[in-house]
């Protein structure tokens, strides 16, 4: 009898990590809205919860189909998880502090974005040291920032807007030709800038709606609220889209490029508006750990650089900065 329990009950732990494991996959893959506030976390996390299952479902019971449970999981996180295809470019040249060096003989140009947080400490020698030809910054406090940030990395040649509504800024090493004024929202700022080598481009920089803190998964007000929030992001990122096409001068939407802080984890949802015509530059290049928030303790990807594909991701990383809460994102591209 005593036999058959634990049997029974093992069984039971390898039945629950297979269904759990059928259930994340798929709500992963599908992202619905109602399940917002369980896919906000990383698939490694549920999976750890899985593997703890299977794996104590063998160690403790010997529960025949342990080992297919953890191995499933396994396979999942290194398909699935945001992380692993990064870590996994041992051998790629990774960007290094300094002026971009060339790329298969070509230059490149490099951009930077940052969630300042609102603090009031000066701009840090960490995005000085990588010379970012383009800067996205959000919750920046006041312009003079931005001037402080042109001075040092152009001597004052480049350029620079401020959105108070937004609180973001953009500096380039370039001209900035027009700044679009976005009517609806204050989530996002749009300029076109002129680079040096005379090549005009599409700036979008945003700051979508902050998501929702509430980790009480056992209430359902958490669901509805998650559920709102990511709507919410989804409406102001649809926004943004529509100015950029009706504003931008190519139809086609070449370059441009998108950053900021986006309030969503990688593989959300609300990025499916931006492929296939934009390329997230750090999964394409992207080298190290890539997640940008909290800066001490990083389990989310919130910050990114979204580029057309008239650009090519050659580079990317994550940097941490003392004065933020957040890591700043590195990306070095090619325009094509």
């Amino acid at each position: 009898m005593y036999r058959r329990r634990r049997k029974a009950l093992g069984v039971a732990m390898v039945v629950a990590s297979l269904g759990f494991h059928f259930l994340t996959v798929a709500l992963y893959a599908r992202q619905p809205d109602r399940f917002a506030a369980f896919t906000l976390f990383p698939i490694w996390i549920w999976g750890s919860l899985g593997l703890g299952l299977s794996g104590l479902a063998f160690v403790a019971f010997r529960a025949p189909l342990a080992l297919f449970a953890t191995a499933a999981w396994t396979v999942s996180i290194l398909f699935m998880a945001d992380e692993t295809r990064a870590l996994g470019r041992v051998g790629l040249e990774p960007l290094q502090p300094g002026p971009p060096a060339r790329y298969g003989g070509r230059q490149v140009l490099r951009v930077a974005t940052v969630n300042w947080g609102a603090s009031a400490a000066n701009f840090s020698e960490g995005i000085i040291r990588y010379h970012p030809d383009v800067i996205f910054i959000q919750e920046i406090p006041h312009p003079y920032r931005l001037r402080q940030l042109n001075r040092r990395l152009y001597d004052g040649r480049g350029d620079y807007r401020y959105d108070k509504r937004s609180r973001c800024g953009i500096v380039v090493r370039g001209e900035i030709l027009h700044a679009v004024r976005n009517p609806t929202i204050f989530r996002s700022q749009q300029v076109r800038a002129r680079l040096p080598n005379g090549r005009s481009v599409e700036l979008v920089n945003v700051h979508l709606q902050a998501s929702s803190t509430d980790l009480r998964l056992w209430r359902r007000e958490c669901w509805r609220t998650h559920r709102l929030n990511r709507q919410l992001r989804r409406g102001e990122l649809a926004i943004a889209l529509n100015i950029l096409e009706a504003t931008n001068r190519n139809p086609r939407l070449h370059e441009v490029i998108i950053a900021g802080d986006f309030n969503a984890p990688a593989g959300d949802r609300i990025y499916r508006s931006l492929r296939p015509r934009f390329l997230d530059t750090f999964s394409e290049a992207g080298t190290g750990w890539p997640n940008t928030y909290h800066r001490r303790f990083p389990i989310l990807r919130l910050d990114h650089i979204f580029a057309s594909t008239a650009f090519l991701p050659v580079r990317s990383r994550v940097v941490s900065l003392e004065e933020s809460d957040h890591r700043m994102v590195v990306s070095d591209l090619i325009l094509q």
